[in-house]
């Protein structure tokens, strides 16, 4: 019996240290678990997120580009006609003259009208996954708004790091929106694009010698669905944006956008 109690004595803190350690084993296994969940919940919603983002900024291009389509066609071609029933208008009382003046009007806001449309249709056909080289996509970006405007544009473009087709899409994105309201509302004869990394950032800057706007009611003017989807796209890449503007001093749009480390 002696023996026995001496064998308890021996194996009763064994047993009872075994029985901690399995128990804090334990403890850790369900925080471990606890956490996983957590972490792969989290995962879930930020997808969901992402997905909820991804479909606002969809939404709101295919609204823009409704609407560039019914600024620029129906718009344009209301233009035109009305200039033609002043032609009929001038024709039927031999006013020759004028009615040859206006037809010269109505031929300019044709080719307009025409340019415009030309870039509405580019955004549409445009496969945005050839986009693979930031510096050469803005080239055929200015190329484009330049062969369907005749608006010259200065550019200053000086970037040394590859980037993802993630920052290069919202980018190119910024700068058509940029274009796309010089050519429709700033009846501006110049631009000026600079594009150039400056230590951990890419500073981007698009500005216009055109009419200008109040800065007080620049959504009717530069566009609310422009502005939200540039934001949107600048939020995304953790940048910021400055607009400035004045009446008859032209337009300044200003980003800088972080450069994230590989």
């Amino acid at each position: 019996m002696a023996n026995d109690t001496d064998d308890l004595t021996v194996y009763i803190p064994i047993l009872f240290l075994i029985l901690i350690v399995v128990v804090a084993y334990s403890i850790l296994f369900f925080r471990q678990v606890k956490a996983r969940i957590r972490t792969q919940t989290f995962l879930k919603e930020l997808e969901l997120a992402h997905q909820q983002v991804e479909e606002l900024t969809l939404a709101n291009e295919r609204q823009r580009m409704a609407r560039d389509l019914h600024d620029t066609l129906a718009q344009g071609l209301a233009g035109i006609i009305m200039q033609l029933e002043a032609v009929q208008a001038h024709l039927e009382n031999q006013n020759t003259e004028r009615a040859q003046s206006i037809i010269k009007g109505s031929m300019s806001q044709a080719r307009k009208t025409l340019g415009e449309a030309r870039m509405v249709i580019d955004d549409l056909r445009k496969d945005r996954h050839d986009q693979s080289d930031l510096t050469e996509t803005v080239k055929n970006e200015v190329n484009r708004f330049t062969t369907a405007t005749n608006i010259p544009i200065r550019t200053k473009i000086s970037v040394l790091q590859n980037m993802s087709p993630f920052f290069i899409e919202h980018t190119v994105y910024m700068i058509k929106e940029c274009l796309t309201n010089v050519s429709k509302h700033a009846k501006a004869s110049h631009v000026e694009l600079v594009m150039v990394q400056q230590g951990d950032h890419i500073h981007l800057e698009i500005a216009d010698n055109g009419v200008g706007f109040d800065e007080k009611k620049r959504e009717s003017t530069f566009g609310h669905y422009g502005i939200i989807g540039m934001s949107e796209r600048v939020r995304l890449l953790g940048g910021e944006i400055h607009l400035k503007s004045k009446k008859n001093e032209g337009t300044q749009v200003i980003v800088n956008i972080p450069l994230k480390k590989e």
